[in-house]
């Protein structure tokens, strides 16, 4: 097979897996907290369960040296994990496809809660697989693909699947979905180039995993890179987690949730993360920590006008509001993520950018309960106007804490390597 083939046969192999993970992310985000509210539970209450079910991306970490320890030579590494939590994940679909959205809430959030189990430990796989299948020369493309076809994935499972959520009904969805997850494992069933002559060399590392996770906390203040992604990313949580339950207090129904919050919304997001590409080397990483982050005012001052406008709850009209808040979260998620990339090291990169994705997970989750709490108890207005000085006491943060790190040799090295 030519090199091109090939090539071109891995990136198709890592696109379907990717499409196929951003599905169920994207329905899940923007349906479970409508769910959630269908069955009457209180704000209050969904602040508690809502964090829960993404534990699992939180400790993320732990499941590396698992993945890498415990594995099939014959099927290949991660092949042998990939593929059956592919079709684990796509029966725990079809099992959901039986339960009736205003009966035993538990047995809904027990499903969510292992999808995003098996999905977590399933992307720790597609990573080091991806990695494996791809040469430096062809990561470029690879990353472009993983993050291309991932969106899509979120966009057909965040709005396409809602909007028709009132033709074909519940049960059909979640067949629909499940049917799209065992098609996309085919690819990587049918082909048997998994990287065997890696993975002697891979196999001696896995025994370390454990040590480098050890290593990042020696790091000197690693605490204070890790105090910036939380600073960060709790704004994220608390503006934005909140937005499905709202709309759907607003009289907005499964669809028109999905075709907001689940296309145009993400749509948005990519339109912001290009910009962002354009500007953030020219700008510098703290310059677009701090400005990006300081448009998110803007959002919030546009939800709090939203909050005490009810004549403006109707879907048209709350649109230009929904595009702007995620054309800037696109902005400030590039900006973030840039700047763990520079302080993940060389040697090991994956593990000390996932580690900090879990603390960034951590924080959004906890920016969630505190929003969720907050409008329950004096509803979304009062939340958004909180999220004022949060924001402001979160740049604030970000700025002297980054003007600390930045004298450190270590890190300085870091970002210049």
């Amino acid at each position: 097979m030519n090199t091109a083939k090939t090539t071109a046969t891995n990136l198709g192999i890592i696109g379907t897996l990717y499409f196929s993970q951003g599905i169920p992310n994207g329905f899940f985000r923007h349906t479970v907290p409508v769910i959630f509210r269908e069955n009457g539970l209180s704000l209050e209450q969904i602040a508690l369960f809502l964090p829960v079910l993404y534990i699992p991306w939180i400790l993320k970490f732990l499941w590396g040296p698992i993945v890498e320890r415990f594995h099939s030579v014959k099927y290949g590494k991660y092949r042998s994990w990939i593929i059956p939590l592919q079709l684990i994940i796509a029966v725990i679909m079809c099992l959901l496809a039986f339960w009736k959205i205003d009966h035993l809430i538990g047995f809904f959030i027990v499903g969510v809660f292992l999808i995003n189990l098996f999905s977590s430990m399933q992307d720790v796989s597609i990573d080091g697989h991806s990695i494996t299948l791809l040469n430096f020369s062809e990561r470029g493309w690879g990353n472009s693909v993983q993050v291309g076809t991932f969106w899509i994935g979120y966009i057909i499972g965040g709005g396409v699947m809602l909007t028709l959520f009132n033709l074909i009904g519940w049960s059909n969805l979640f067949f629909l979905m499940s049917s799209i997850y065992v098609i996309a494992a085919v690819p990587i069933f049918l082909n048997k180039t998994y990287g065997k002559k890696n993975e002697k060399q891979e196999n001696k590392k896995s025994i370390q995993r454990w040590i480098t996770v050890i290593s990042f906390f020696k790091q000197p203040q690693v605490i204070l890179v890790l105090f910036i992604v939380s600073a960060y990313r709790i704004v994220e949580g608390f503006i934005r987690s909140i937005l499905p339950v709202m709309l759907k207090d607003w009289g907005l129904d499964f669809g028109q949730i999905g075709l907001v919050l689940g296309i145009i919304g993400p749509i948005s997001v990519l339109l912001g993360a290009i910009v962002a590409g354009l500007l953030i080397n020219r700008m510098g990483r703290i310059k677009s920590l701090l400005i990006f982050g300081g448009l998110q005012l803007i959002s919030v001052f546009g939800y709090v006008f939203l909050s005490i406008n009810t004549d403006l709850h109707s879907m048209t009209k709350m649109i230009p509001f929904i595009v702007i808040d995620h054309f800037i979260s696109g902005l400030t998620t590039v900006a973030l993520f840039s700047v763990m990339m520079d302080w993940s090291r060389k040697s090991q990169p994956g593990n000390d950018y996932t580690f900090m994705d879990c603390v960034s997970v951590f924080a959004m989750m906890l920016g969630t309960g505190i929003s969720y709490g907050i409008s329950a108890k004096w509803g979304y207005s009062i939340n958004f106007i909180i999220a004022l000085p949060l924001i402001i006491i979160s740049l604030y943060i970000v700025w002297k804490t980054y003007n600390k790190i930045k004298k450190n040799n270590h890190w300085k090295d870091l970002v210049k390597s």
